[in-house]
């Protein structure tokens, strides 16, 4: 017992310095919200501020009831819309506003209506400048 209690003491000792930076990870989201679908359309766009406590890339994001989600820039060319996919990167403490005309997500082959008022989780996953890659979970408003 005191062989299996001090492995544990061990273990738990070694590996805290490799645990702690996911605990001092933080996200803050403010303004999460999905445009409501428009009848008979599978896509909408959602849009967010963000700011992490730390430098990262937002590398995935899902939700169980859409096909794909993308992160997207767009500009205006003229009178052409241009949109790209892009893999947002934050720098610690700065404030990333998705909005439209700009940043924003595009959520597509969505597999049920949603309408104002409605709640829905998207699926966040970060990599940390160490690689670490952690994922958080985060409640949008239809609107």
């Amino acid at each position: 017992m005191k062989i299996h209690n001090s492995l544990i003491f061990f273990l738990l000792f070694t590996l805290s310095p490799l645990l702690s930076f996911s605990e001092d990870f933080l996200v803050s989201f403010e303004n999460s919200q999905i445009s409501a679908l428009r009848p008979g359309q599978k896509i909408t766009a959602g849009f967010f501020n963000i700011i992490a406590s730390d430098d990262a890339k937002i590398i995935k994001i899902k939700a169980k009831m859409i096909g794909r989600i993308e992160a997207h820039s767009m500009i205006m060319d003229d009178e052409i819309m241009k949109m790209r996919k892009i893999t947002p990167e934050l720098i610690k403490n700065k404030n990333y506003k998705f909005r439209p005309g700009g940043n924003h997500l595009m959520l597509f082959n969505i597999k049920r209506d949603l309408r104002a008022g409605d709640d829905i989780d998207l699926l966040f996953t970060f990599q940390l400048k160490n690689k670490e890659v952690l994922s958080k979970s985060i409640p949008f408003k239809v609107k």
